[in-house]
């Protein structure tokens, strides 16, 4: 309405009421007065525009409406919340499934793992699913066959390498020592005709020479037939061998064994090392006496000195021919050293005495 009380415009469809304007005049800065109108609590808002020099604005207003809008809107919040914890819940449900079957296949590897671990390489896992558990699934398959592939490697080298060994043995141990005898016999049978005492002494030195190579022949058996890895005693062993040493070779020998040596993995491999170093001191050194050790070093590796007072040698003009020691020799030991992930050493100066100094973990290195 305009400062004439006059109306300049509103919005009623049938006209505007009679005695609107009176009943609610307008005061600074504004007034409120309810009314009735068909049963209906109305409110009129009379707001003066300028301090009513403009003329005053007059807006209606009904609570109920309001009510009926806040109880639609409070209806369709009461869906959306009802929603939305159906939505949680099928959720969570989802969620816990997945985790069952995600925690169910990840004890099944755990399990597969212990399998290998005990040993068992026949042991499979079938888990079909084209998420990061089916390719590690198909990954620890893949891994056990190629260990499976390597182990049988590794034992038909081992077998390989053993048949090798008695092989070279046999030709530079047993067949020399027969073929040697074989000669020695011939020169005796001459010189039996010409010095019948020189050939019987011959026949005497001959006996003793037979005897050597049947003792070898026994320790070539003996390797054929000795016991697995797992039931070799190499304390022993060592000290088995080194009586029957001392007693056919006239060569003292003293062993000295500081800490436990019951970590050694390749126990029969380290045997083979020192008997041959002992083989070589008998037939180069002329040595009468060995000092043999074997010292555990802090549970980590095994220390093999062997140190005889004979007559020595050159060790490079030695390792260059590869003669003096016969075919395994100092390189075949130092090959088999270093096949255990050790090391090989060997001093030596001429009429001073050999010493031979192994170096091998006591557990297998990856």
């Amino acid at each position: 309405s305009g400062p004439e009380e006059k109306i300049i415009s509103h919005t009623f469809s049938k006209g505007f009421p009679k005695g609107l304007l009176s009943f609610n005049p307008g005061s600074y800065p504004h007034s409120v007065k309810g009314f009735l109108s068909n049963g209906r609590h109305l409110y009129d808002i009379a707001v003066p525009v300028s301090g009513g020099e403009l003329g005053t604005l007059h807006m209606g207003v009904s609570l109920e409406s309001g009510k009926k809008d806040i109880a639609e809107i409070a209806k369709v919040n009461y869906y959306v919340a009802i929603v939305i914890l159906i939505g949680l819940g099928l959720g969570i449900v989802v969620f816990l499934i997945i985790g069952v079957l995600f925690s169910n296949q990840i004890i099944r590897l755990k399990d597969f793992a212990s399998k290998i671990g005990d040993g068992d390489l026949d042991a499979k896992i079938d888990i079909k699913s084209k998420d990061e558990i089916g390719v590690l699934t198909t990954a620890f398959n893949e891994m056990v066959g190629h260990l499976k592939e390597n182990i049988q490697e590794i034992k038909r080298l081992n077998t390989v390498e053993e048949r090798n060994r008695i092989a070279l043995d046999l030709h530079d141990g047993c067949a020399q020592d027969l073929a040697n005898i074989i000669k020695r016999i011939e020169l005796s049978e001459r010189l039996y005709k010409i010095d019948p005492a020189k050939a019987i002494e011959e026949l005497t030195l001959l006996k003793k020479s037979t005897k050597g190579l049947l003792n070898r022949t026994r320790q070539v058996i003996f390797d054929l037939k000795s016991p697995e890895e797992t039931d070799f005693n190499l304390a022993d062993n060592l000290s088995n061998h080194l009586k029957d040493y001392k007693k056919n070779n006239d060569i003292n020998v003293d062993l000295n064994i500081s800490g436990s040596i019951n970590g050694v993995v390749n126990k029969k491999s380290v045997f083979y090392i020192i008997r041959e170093a002992l083989t070589n001191v008998k037939k180069h050194s002329m040595a009468r006496n060995v000092d043999l050790t074997l010292a555990a070093d802090n549970g980590s590796n095994l220390k093999i000195f062997i140190k005889d007072d004979g007559k020595g040698f050159d060790v490079n003009r030695t390792e260059l021919s590869g003669s003096s020691f016969g075919k395994w020799g100092i390189v075949g030991m130092r090959q088999r050293a270093s096949s255990l992930g050790g090391t090989f050493v060997i001093e030596s100066v001429p009429q001073q005495g050999t010493m031979v100094s192994i170096d091998i973990p006591l557990k297998e290195r990856s």
